[in-house]
């Protein structure tokens, strides 16, 4: 059985050649020690040649201290696997990031443009003091009746709302740095999200083409092809056989996560063992995706029991 990551667990097979088979228990990883025990492995075997048994109406295979081992041996985690578990974690710190950050612009959007429209009300507001004095100044330059008092009052009115005037654009002038500062942080920000997200996009893709190589083997059966080729003439005419001999040697068992898995992946190899080939229906024991309604209840399907019966 291979498990294709993240989402797929898949059954690998390459050879046919149905016939009974005698199996045993042979080696149990102590990585699996805790997990499994020969006892219960045993027991499990017995459910299953039970189960082929009632459904086929005939025998399968059978316990036998001489037969073909099945062994359970632990294989680490592949190096490309942890690059992809490496970079998946990257990917999530990306991904928080980007969301950080895109939870942010609404609402900095909503400031800035709050903060820019009462700038422009005090740009107005400056713009009517300044107006308004202009005005003034205007309409006191027209008089020609001023006397030394009024023209000193006049004069240090004028002065006032000037010094007032220069004020409000000095301050003016400060907001609108500061708002020049926001936009400049909001558009930084925005570069950075357009950074996260290509490089998002990017590690994403890697992972992807990363993933569809990553194959990591649960379960496998074993066995030698001979191949033989004679050649012969027959009535004259040049005849060419082939004959292929294929012994069946042992199970192996590299991962399981519990085990109602361990039992298909068991039953499923153990088919491949007496020359079971893969079926692809759905919920089949021998589809070559792991299904989980074999899972939840292991049993062969209308669909197994022809394959086994075609084939065996």
């Amino acid at each position: 059985m291979i498990y294709k990551i993240i989402f797929l667990t898949l059954f690998l097979f390459s050879f046919s050649n149905a016939e009974r088979q005698e199996v045993r228990i042979g080696t149990i990883d102590n990585y699996y020690a805790s997990k499994i025990t020969k006892t219960q492995l045993k027991e499990m075997l017995n459910e299953i040649e039970t189960q082929f048994e009632s459904q086929l109406g005939f025998d399968v295979f059978n316990y036998s201290n001489n037969g073909k081992p099945i062994d359970i041996i632990y294989m680490p985690d592949m190096k490309l696997e942890k690059q992809i578990a490496k970079k998946t974690k990257r990917l999530q710190r990306k991904k928080e990031k980007i969301d950080e950050l895109r939870r942010f612009f609404p609402d900095e959007q909503v400031r800035i443009d709050e903060y820019q429209k009462n700038l422009n009300k005090f740009a107005a507001y400056i713009n009517k003091m300044t107006i308004s004095l202009n005005s003034y100044i205007t309409k006191a330059n027209k008089r020609r009746d001023f006397n030394s008092s009024e023209y000193k009052k006049t004069q240090l009115y004028v002065e006032t709302k000037q010094k007032r005037i220069k004020r409000e654009i000095k301050n003016l002038r400060k907001e609108r740095r500061t708002l020049r500062r926001k936009l400049d942080s909001y558009n930084k920000k925005i570069h950075s999200l357009n950074s996260l997200v290509n490089g998002y996009n990017v590690l994403n893709n890697q992972i992807t083409r990363m993933s569809r190589s990553v194959k990591k083997v649960k379960g496998k059966t074993f066995g030698l092809k001979e191949v033989s080729l004679k050649t012969y003439y027959k009535d004259g005419k040049k005849v060419k056989e082939k004959t292929v001999k294929t012994s069946m040697t042992k199970i192996e068992i590299y991962g399981f996560e519990s085990k109602a898995k361990l039992k298909v992946i068991l039953a499923h190899e153990i088919g491949h063992l007496v020359g079971i080939p893969h079926i692809n229906v759905k919920n089949a024991l021998m589809n070559p995706i792991l299904q989980q309604s074999q899972i939840d209840n292991l049993s062969l399907i209308k669909a197994d029991i022809r394959n086994f019966k075609k084939n065996f």
